[in-house]
């Protein structure tokens, strides 16, 4: 049988852009999710088929799949919008700069924001803007859609609820007063069957808690739609637990923000 080889090659270079933060726990999931995909992608696939007129196979489907070394070595970096010694558009031309250099003519920005906020609508795209006015089109940079946005959040979202066990749920998260943007968590939360509270703006969490036990429940899931662990995070955590000591007849479970995991790497691999 004669075996006909299709070698499948990273053609983008990708920048994920975080919003950036004093805290360094925030610097370190982003390093740590960039790690987790550099090693997803070392390895791509070779597709083996078989020539269909030496095998009588029927329709000639068998396909084999095997690991081998990525030729190109895979270009991932990350950057900050805010609160980093150089501004996101430096990052950007700096990023064009050595993706050149290593033979990618295409960028990706992954924005790992998880709202059309701001940064999102307007921020991020004119940081783009002013990148590519400064690198000439020595490659092309393309923005992907945010992480929020992808088709696999709400998946993800409900096994981290389903490990908590509890059929009351709470997602809380940081909110904007910005029009539109509570309108996505809102249906997010729909399609969890959760209950949506926010830290910024009303409903608190709170106020989402005591309407939970009021109606009779002995158990909620809290789950914090947050990229990585930070002040924020810890703040609701020690909120959770001064309402707990109130409400003793009742078990506040709390889980944990996305993190940097296999899982949001697997997700991110996928979608963009």
């Amino acid at each position: 049988m004669t075996l006909s080889v299709t070698y499948l090659i990273l053609s983008y270079a990708y920048l994920l852009v975080f919003h950036g933060s004093r805290d360094c726990r925030t610097q370190t999931g982003a390093s740590d999710l960039r790690q987790l995909l550099v090693t997803k992608y070392k390895y791509k696939h070779i597709l083996a088929q078989p020539n269909c007129h030496e095998t009588s196979l029927p329709n000639c489907e068998l396909k084999t799949f095997i690991n081998a070394d990525l030729l190109t070595n895979p270009l991932i970096e990350v950057a900050a919008l805010e609160l980093a010694p150089i501004s996101l558009n430096e990052s950007l031309v700096n990023f064009a700069h050595q993706a050149k250099q290593q033979g990618f003519k295409q960028i990706k920005v992954i924005p790992l924001f998880l709202a059309p906020g701001v940064h999102v609508r307007q921020d991020i795209p004119a940081e783009i803007a002013l990148a590519i006015k400064q690198i000439n089109q020595q490659v092309t940079i393309e923005l992907s859609p945010y992480l929020g946005k992808y088709s696999g959040i709400v998946p993800l979202l409900a096994r981290k609820f389903a490990k908590l066990s509890a059929q009351t749920r709470i997602l809380i998260a940081h909110g904007s007063r910005l029009s539109g943007v509570n309108n996505y968590y809102q249906n997010l939360a729909s399609q969890l069957n959760a209950t949506i509270a926010y830290w910024s703006v009303p409903p608190k969490l709170a106020q989402q808690i005591d309407l939970q036990i009021a109606s009779g429940t002995k158990k909620i899931a809290i789950l914090p739609y947050f990229l990585f662990p930070g002040k924020i995070t810890e703040a609701i955590a020690q909120e959770i637990a001064l309402i707990q000591q109130k409400y003793t007849q009742v078990e506040l479970v709390l889980g944990q923000p996305l993190g940097a995991s296999e899982a949001l790497a697997e997700l991110i691999a996928q979608e963009a």
